[in-house]
C-alpha cells in the first residue's frame, strides 16, 4: 500500500504545484493588462434627437404602441419623418395586409393647428381642382370649391369654372392612363399643379357655365376660411329640406357659422336636412361635437355621442367617465331625415359626425355619393424639439400620431376601409352649388319627396369627376382639450 500511495502523493502534489504556478501566471497576465476602454455614446445629430422624441412619445400615447419596436436606433434616421415613417409601418391592417396608419404626419410648429383654431389660411390662392371631362370630350380642370374671401373667391371664380389657360399657356390638359388615372408627368397636369400650389402670383383663364371666358390674376395671400360654401332652403312638396355645404371643422368661427344656417333651418321648420361633405376632410373634435349636437334628435340629449378608444397604458390612467361624449342639444331644431352627401374626400371628423347620428336616426339617415376616405381615429399635437412654454425661438415639430379612435353609442366604428353609401352616385362638377339638376343634392331631393332614390345610368352626367385627388388640405380630427400629457 505504501508504495503506491507515496508516488500517488507526490504525483498530486506536483500537480498542486503545477496548478498554483498557473493561477499565479495567470494572475499576474490579467494584472498587466491594460483595462477595458470605455465606449463612449455616440453623439445625436439635433434631427436624431427630434427622433427619439419621436419614439419615445409614440411608446406612452401612439394607440398601436404594444406594436413599436423594443428598442429604437435614431441614428439610423437622417430625418425625423424617416423615422415617424418606419415607426406607423409596422402596424398592419388584417383586412388589406397593408399599414393601417397612414394617418400620422409631423407639421411645422403651430402651423395646422393655427389654421384650424383660428380659422385663417395662408400661402394660397384659395381654390381647388379636380379633372373631369369637358364638353369637347377632353380631360380638363374644373373648380370644385372656393373659399369666400380669398384670393379665387374675390376674383369671381366659381365652383364648375374649367380651367383654359395658366399664364397664357393652354397646355392644361391633363393626359389620362389606361386605369383611368391622371399622368403626373404630362403637361397639362404640371403645368396647373405647379401654378395653383407651388407659385406666389399667377393668372388662370377660366370659361364659365355659359361660355364666357374669366382672366383672374391671383397672388396668394393671408385670408379668414369660411366653412360654410352655401346654405339653401327647398320647398319638397309640402317638406321642407335645408341644405349645407360644409367644407371644414374649424374652431369657433366654424360654430359661428352653423349656428346661424341652423337657426335660418328652425325659423323655416326645416324637417330634413342635407349636409354636403363631399370635400371635408374633418378637423376640430370639439367643432364636431358641437354640430353632432346641433343634428341630433331632442331625445338624443344626455345619451352617448361617441367614446374614446385608448391605448392600455392610457385607459388604465383615465377616469372611465371622461373617455365618454354626451349629447348636449343646444337647439330647437328636430330633424325627421339626415342626408349626407359624400365622397373620398369626406374624412375623419366628417365621418365622426355621420358615425355619432346613425344610432338615433334608424332608416333615417342616408349617405348618398361614393364611398368615403376612411379614418376612424385621430390625433393630439405633441410637441416635438420644443416646449410649448418656451421663450426663445422653437425648432422641432407639432407631432400628430394616432392616439384613440372613437365608436358610436352602438359601439360602431374602425371604418378604415371608408363608409358605403347608401347608393352611389358621382360627383358632377360642371354643376354650382345649390343647382337641383346636379345628382347628389338632386338624389337626396328625390328621396324626401318620394322615399326612394332614381336609378341613374352607371358614368352618366355632366363633368364627371375622374380619378385625381390632388387636395391637399389636411384630412384627420384633433382633439386641442384631451392630450393626456398636458
Amino acid at each position: 500500500m505504501k508504495k503506491t500511495f507515496i508516488p500517488n502523493l507526490l504525483s498530486i502534489l506536483a500537480l498542486i504545484g503545477f496548478i498554483g504556478t498557473s493561477i499565479s501566471t495567470l494572475t499576474s497576465c490579467k494584472k498587466a493588462e491594460e483595462p477595458d476602454p470605455i465606449v463612449k455614446p455616440v453623439a445625436l445629430t439635433k434631427e436624431q434627437k427630434w427622433s427619439k422624441a419621436i419614439y419615445d412619445n409614440m411608446k406612452e400615447i401612439y394607440y398601436w404602441n404594444d406594436t413599436l419596436p423594443k428598442t429604437f436606433d435614431p441614428a439610423k434616421y437622417t430625418t425625423p419623418e424617416s423615422a415617424l415613417e418606419y415607426l406607423i409601418s409596422i402596424k398592419l391592417n388584417p383586412n388589406t395586409g397593408e399599414s393601417i396608419d397612414h394617418y400620422s404626419f409631423l407639421d411645422k410648429i403651430g402651423g395646422l393647428s393655427g389654421e384650424i383654431t383660428e380659422g385663417k389660411a395662408s400661402g394660397d390662392y384659395g381654390f381647388m381642382i379636380t379633372a373631369a371631362y369637358n364638353e369637347s370630350a377632353k380631360v380638363s380642370w374644373f373648380v370644385t370649391y372656393v373659399y369666400k374671401g380669398s384670393p379665387a373667391g374675390n376674383a369671381g371664380v366659381k365652383r364648375s369654372y374649367e380651367i383654359t389657360a395658366v399664364n397664357g399657356n393652354s397646355a392644361v390638359h391633363p393626359e389620362v392612363s389606361n386605369d383611368g388615372y391622371l399622368v403626373p408627368e404630362s403637361a397639362g397636369y404640371t403645368n396647373v399643379v405647379n401654378a395653383l400650389f407651388n407659385s406666389e402670383s399667377v393668372r388662370f383663364t377660366f370659361k364659365k357655365n355659359d361660355g364666357a371666358l374669366l382672366e383672374a390674376q391671383m397672388s396668394v395671400t393671408s385670408y379668414d376660411i369660411k366653412s360654410v360654401l352655401l346654405d339653401s332652403i327647398y320647398t319638397v312638396g309640402n317638406k321642407k329640406a335645408g341644405y349645407i355645404v360644409f367644407n371644414q371643422f374649424l374652431g369657433s368661427s366654424s360654430e359661428v357659422e352653423l349656428s346661424q344656417v341652423i337657426s335660418k333651418f328652425e325659423s323655416a321648420n326645416v324637417k330634413h336636412v342635407i349636409v354636403d361633405l363631399r370635400y371635408n376632410g374633418g378637423g376640430s373634435v370639439n367643432t364636431c361635437m358641437t354640430f353632432s349636437n346641433m343634428l341630433a334628435p331632442a331625445a338624443a340629449t344626455g345619451k352617448v355621442m361617441f367614446r374614446y378608444k385608448l391605448n392600455k397604458v392610457l385607459t388604465s390612467q383615465e377616469n372611465p367617465s371622461d373617455l365618454v361624449a354626451n349629447f348636449v342639444k343646444p337647439n330647437a331644431l328636430d330633424p325627421l331625415e339626415l342626408y349626407f352627401i359624400v365622397g373620398g374626400g369626406t374624412a375623419s371628423a366628417s365621418e365622426l359626425l355621420i358615425n355619432n347620428l346613425k344610432p338615433y336616426y334608424p332608416g333615417k339617415l342616408f349617405l348618398i355619393g361614393n364611398t368615403t376616405y376612411g379614418k376612424p381615429c385621430g390625433f393630439w399635437a405633441t410637441p416635438i424639439g420644443y416646449e410649448e412654454n418656451q421663450t426663445t425661438t422653437k425648432e422641432g415639430y407639432d407631432m400628430y400620431a394616432v392616439s384613440f379612435e372613437t365608436v358610436n353609442a352602438n359601439d360602431e366604428g374602425a371604418y378604415y376601409t371608408g363608409m358605403t353609401p347608401s347608393i352611389n352616385v358621382s360627383d358632377m362638377v360642371g354643376y354650382q352649388w345649390g343647382d337641383i339638376n346636379e345628382a347628389r343634392l338632386g338624389q337626396a331631393l328625390y328621396h324626401i319627396a318620394n322615399g326612394s332614390f332614381y336609378t341613374t345610368k352607371a358614368g352618366s352626367g355632366k363633368n364627371q369627376a375622374l380619378k385625381s385627388d390632388i387636395d391637399r388640405r389636411f384630412k384627420g380630427m384633433i382633439d386641442f382639450g384631451k392630450h393626456p400629457k398636458k
